[in-house]
């Protein structure tokens, strides 16, 4: 059968769609000419509507090939494209429905001569692009470990998405300390064209400058695209506009499609201001609200309602359903984080045995990656399949991989891929030809790669700063190999921090990058010592046998049919529904975030943050929050977070740990002291403050900024330090891993 034939059995009149559209739904689908705006609240079916649209467009006689449609992931695209030819009853449209990034390439690929590149030009990726980087500033004399290349493309990219080169980051941070950046900046473009290659956003950015310089492609494309659908349009940024923009015709048919309450991106540059001031941009735009929810109960919708409604400068609407009230949201409060992933775990198993369900019906979401260690050893310890998505599961992070491969390598010389993985790392000058000459002498002697480490002073080729190297390393391997033979895990983790230098060279680094991880290693001394008082066998053998056994058990899991938990950060969670959701750590400085406490955009942005994750739950919703959580390596009292204060009670369960768990006995009262005999008064120096610090000293930490000494427990090294930072509270530090400057 024929495409036209096709068609003309397909009836997409206003009678036909009004029994399988809402009243909105079927006003945004027959809506076709001119600007249309329609802001489509979470769960109100914006994909049917957009697929619609375009199955609406090419009945009445538009060309497949005439409509643009644009969204932010491959997958969202193949299900436009599927969906509206499906109901076409086509097995497939010659529709340009893609990404951003993958239309720029397209046209680029064409017109690669009207910028300057040839069309087998090279696109590269995020590991290219840091190579580059990597290159450049080695060429500019710059250690990577003081200015990481992942920074750098991050830093890049930001100038890049606002259509802003290398001239514009010189204007804007005028030399000084970001000297480094705008050299580096200059020399990375300079090395990209001599290369004849494109970074992700330039992609975008010169396809914009393209239709910018040449205005009859620009008309050619404008009189072939006659309708521009973009979906998600709350996520564009200023370069992603501007395309948008440039590709538009003069009758100006474009509908875009989003919501700002679900604006969670502006990290990464996206504008919100995009969708909130589009009608100034089109003065004429109709706007239509998609307000019915599909997925979520009345109770869900009411309480998520009230979170985003708080935010000043948004779009009047309410989500509203017909799913009815439903079970009332559970707000939990736990201990500390280990009470908490009980509770979920514990929930989760509850809601997987109900007649056909699964561990597939359970999400688990989280602010920050660090906070799903805790969670992820209970569900294991209950036998509980989980998959991590968005992210690396606690145990496979690099960090974590890294501190643990000294202990394998220490307790295990024969364990060549630990050995490499720690030879220089954090770096120590053990270069690549170093370890291959090592890897030839241990051939030849028939030695593992550690013992010939007690022969480095015969290896051929090696030079005595080499050997020197070799050695400090063989004496590291031997210090945590008597951590590892004396002490229990947590304490030789916390030793083998300070031992190996990896604490000092994340410290040191003062990147966001660094100080999660190092988030992440005091997460993992915090599972050592739990695992010590759930097991009672804390020895470091006994620790590294179960965090290499959690792949292996997750797999046998997965095989037996269950389905599996899911975990993600809340930024990943957007997109997805899930019947039961938890929604963890709901603490302030975690959720909402401590970056955010001084920045009013920032804010609004972490309450819609907390909205998306609340619309993602369909059926049964859970909120928890810990009355005391580990960060920075010792135990920190949290007050709830302030978006709590929001939810209409009314549609709470509140729970507490105190009504389910037996909370532990109080104290025996200690008798008061004998009176000691009168002592003749005796004149005593005062001593000096324990590591130079003393209480009301003014202090700077690399994540808090500066603070005031508030107290100081115990003395030296390990002695902790109780910190009032203006921004982020009280803070109780471990001080060797503080790492404070003082002020004075």
């Amino acid at each position: 059968m024929t495409f036209s034939a096709t068609l003309s059995a397909a009836r997409f009149d206003a009678e036909s769609l009004a029994s399988e559209l809402n009243e909105r739904q079927l006003e945004a689908v027959l809506a076709v000419s001119g600007p249309v705006l329609i802001i489509a609240g979470a769960g109100s079916g914006k994909t049917r509507v957009i697929t619609y649209r375009i199955a609406r467009l090419i009945n009445e006689g538009a060309s497949p090939s005439s409509i643009l449609a644009l969204t932010f992931t491959n997958k969202a695209a193949a299900e436009m494209r599927e969906r509206a030819a499906a109901l076409l009853g086509a097995r497939e449209l010659p529709l340009w429905v893609s990404t951003f990034h993958s239309v720029c390439l397209r046209l680029l690929r064409r017109h690669a001569d009207r910028v300057g590149y040839p069309k087998d030009f090279v696109v590269y990726d995020a590991q290219d692009q840091r190579a580059l980087i990597k290159s450049a500033l080695d060429e500019l004399g710059l250690p990577e470990k003081e200015y990481p290349a992942r920074q750098a493309a991050a830093m890049i990219s930001s100038f890049k998405s606002r259509l802003k080169g290398p001239a514009d980051a010189e204007n804007e941070l005028r030399g000084g300390r970001s000297q480094w950046f705008i050299d580096l900046f200059h020399r990375y473009e300079a090395k990209l064209s001599a290369a004849r290659s494109m970074d992700f956003d330039d992609l975008l950015g010169k396809a914009v400058a393209m239709f910018r310089r040449d205005a009859d492609l620009r008309e050619t494309y404008q009189r072939r695209f006659t309708h521009i659908l973009v979906d998600e349009f709350q996520d564009t940024n200023v370069v992603q506009y501007e395309l948008i923009r440039l590709l538009l015709g003069p009758e100006r048919n474009i509908c875009v499609v989003g919501d700002d309450d679900q604006s969670i991106y502006r990290w990464r540059g996206a504008t919100v201001e995009n969708i909130l001031h589009f009608e100034k941009d089109y003065p004429d735009a109709r706007v239509i609200l998609l307000e019915q929810n599909y997925r979520s109960t009345a109770t869900i919708l009411s309480a998520a309602n009230a979170v985003v409604e708080r935010n000043p400068h948004r779009r009047g609407k309410k989500l509203w359903t017909q799913n009815g009230g439903g079970e009332k949201i559970t707000l939990y409060t736990a201990a500390d984080e280990g009470g908490e992933a009980q509770f979920v775990a514990e929930q989760a198993a509850r809601h997987a045995k109900r007649e056909g369900a699964s561990f597939n019906d359970v999400a688990v979401f989280y602010r920050t990656n660090s906070q799903s260690r805790a969670i992820e050893d209970r569900l294991r310890a209950g036998g509980i399949p989980y998959q991590v998505y968005g992210g690396l599961k606690f145990y496979d992070r690099k960090e974590v991989k890294d501190l643990l491969a000294y202990f394998n390598t220490a307790l295990n010389h024969f364990d060549a891929v630990s050995f490499k993985r720690i030879i220089n790392t954090p770096p120590r000058g053990i270069g690549a030809a170093t370890v291959e000459r090592i890897e030839a002498a241990a051939r030849e002697r028939g030695l593992s790669l550690a013992a010939a480490l007690d022969e480095a002073e015969s290896i051929e080729g090696l030079n005595a700063g080499a050997k020197k190297r070799l050695e400090a390393f063989r004496e590291i391997l031997g210090r945590v190999r008597a951590c590892a033979g004396s002490m229990s895990a947590a304490d030789a983790l916390t030793h083998a921090l300070e031992v190996t230098g990896y604490a000092k060279w994340l410290m040191e680094d003062n990147k966001s990058e660094s100080l999660a991880r190092m988030d992440n290693l005091t997460e993992l001394v915090n599972a050592a010592a739990d695992f010590l008082e759930r097991g009672g066998d804390g020895s470091m053998r006994a620790f590294l046998d179960q965090a290499a056994l959690v792949a292996d058990a997750d797999d046998v899991a997965d095989a037996e049919g269950r389905g599996a938990v899911k975990l993600m950060t809340v930024h990943v969670s957007k997109g997805l529904e899930f019947p039961v959701v938890f929604v963890t750590g709901l603490e302030d400085n975690l959720f909402p975030h401590a970056r955010s406490k001084d920045d009013p955009a920032q804010m609004q942005e972490e309450r819609r943050l907390l909205y998306v994750a609340m619309t993602r739950a369909k059926r049964r919703l859970y909120l928890t929050h810990a009355q005391s959580r580990y960060l920075l390596g010792v135990s920190q009292v949290n007050r709830p977070s302030v978006f709590l204060l929001d939810l209409p009670r009314k549609s709470l369960d509140e729970q507490s740990y105190l009504g389910e768990y037996t909370p532990p006995p109080a104290p025996r009262p200690v008798p008061a002291p004998k009176p000691m005999p009168a002592a003749r008064p005796v004149t005593v120096e005062s001593a000096p403050p324990p590591g130079g610090l003393a209480v009301g000293m003014r202090v700077r930490h690399p994540q808090f900024e500066i603070g005031v000494v508030r107290d100081v427990e115990g003395a030296g090294e390990k002695s902790k330090i109780t910190v009032y930072f203006p921004r982020y509270g009280a803070k109780k530090l471990v001080r060797k891993f503080a790492n404070l400057e003082i002020l004075g």
